[in-house]
């Protein structure tokens, strides 16, 4: 049940931000954000269709212990309230990426798609994947080192660090990609404030940090 709540939530925002985006371009006619809002859906529905209704329940109604993140979850409502606003625009006044290279556009298309994957792979292995910072003890959280957080600790966030990279690629819109540069700051700050919790709080983290030295990229960070 859980789950159709969240891809029903999940489709009504998708529906929402269409809408404002059209409303502000002034036309429909704008077929990046229709790529953009397609492709959303498409992970929307294979993000449902991947995680259990424990994690559909832990995303849409975190248990007890969430920690605060106010400059995360104001510096994101920024980044992406602006990048949305941009696009528009962009796309239906002022015109300022006609011109942006199609290839390029493609390559984002390609990049988006394998970061849903990422995301997706960590779905199926990540029985505690949480909205917000918190150490599931109700639900007896252990540490998960099967998948992809075999290779890297945090697969989720690499993912979406990956989308926010490329958003402004689909949408073939220059100057919406500054705000997605704020986002994948922001990302980076929150992995490391959810490690800081992880390390205290969850056992067997540390050892485990260990063994997968590496946060987002194999030998790199």
């Amino acid at each position: 049940m859980m789950r159709l709540v969240t891809f029903l939530a999940g489709t009504a925002f998708l529906a929402l931000m269409g809408a404002v985006m059209f409303l502000i371009a002034g036309t429909i006619r704008v077929p990046s954000i229709w790529l953009y809002l397609g492709l959303r859906l498409l992970f929307t529905l294979a993000s449902v269709l991947a995680m259990s209704e424990s994690v559909a329940r832990e995303r849409m109604r975190p248990g007890p212990g969430v920690k605060p993140e106010p400059i995360y979850n104001t510096g994101t409502a920024i980044a992406w309230v602006a990048h949305i606003l941009i696009v528009p625009l962009d796309k239906g006044h002022f015109g300022w990426s006609d011109g942006f290279p199609v290839w390029l556009q493609a390559v984002g298309v390609v990049i988006m798609l394998c970061a849903y994957g990422l995301v997706i792979w960590a779905l199926r292995h990540n029985e505690y994947m949480s909205a917000r910072i918190r150490i599931q003890g109700e639900r007896g959280q252990q540490v998960i080192d099967t998948g992809p957080y075999a290779l890297i600790r945090h697969p989720n966030y690499a993912g979406a660090f990956l989308q926010s990279l490329t958003s402004g690629l689909i949408f073939a819109s220059w100057p919406s990609i500054l705000p997605m540069l704020l986002h994948m700051g922001l990302l980076i700050y929150r992995v490391l404030s959810e490690e800081k919790v992880l390390r205290t709080e969850l056992e067997g983290y540390r050892e485990y940090t260990t063994r997968v030295r590496y946060r987002f990229i194999p030998g790199v960070w």
